[in-house]
């Protein structure tokens, strides 16, 4: 690979890091809170699995259960999930969402939304659908792999 082409990936990688990092910073101003979108991912995954084990989450999230545990003991703090001993074995554990963490998974969807569409009206619907057509190429090239 030549140096103008190793240059070229690197700055479309660079570029896109840095806007995914903006639009992440964007939705987090739009919030009314401090959680982060490790969090919001967190009460995500309760509402699309329902009552869950910390250890199952963090599989599924790929983060490490010392880290579960730190975002789960903020989130139930603010009453936005709650935990649960299993009857037969104590040792076991259960996070399920409450009804303000659903409420603010929810706002959270809607703002991520609106931030996206902010930022996609900067281009044409060509653009849009080529830049779409890019990204599921890339995405089967990854599910190849």
């Amino acid at each position: 690979m030549s140096d103008t082409n190793n240059q070229s990936i690197f700055e479309l990688l660079h570029t896109i890091e840095k806007v995914s990092y903006q639009m992440v910073l964007k939705w987090q101003l739009r919030s009314d809170n401090d959680l982060g979108i490790s969090h919001i991912l967190v009460l995500q995954e309760l509402v699309n699995e329902g009552e869950s084990r910390p250890s199952d989450i963090a599989k599924t999230l790929n983060f490490t259960p010392a880290s579960l545990t730190h975002l789960s003991t903020k989130l139930t703090k603010r009453g936005l999930i709650v935990r649960r001993q299993d009857e037969k074995d104590k040792r076991t554990k259960y996070l399920s969402i409450t009804d303000a963490g659903v409420t603010l998974v929810n706002k959270a969807y809607n703002d991520g939304i609106e931030v996206r569409r902010e930022l996609f009206s900067h281009i044409s619907k060509e653009e849009q659908t080529s830049l779409l057509e890019i990204y599921r190429k890339l995405d089967d090239a990854l599910s190849k792999s």
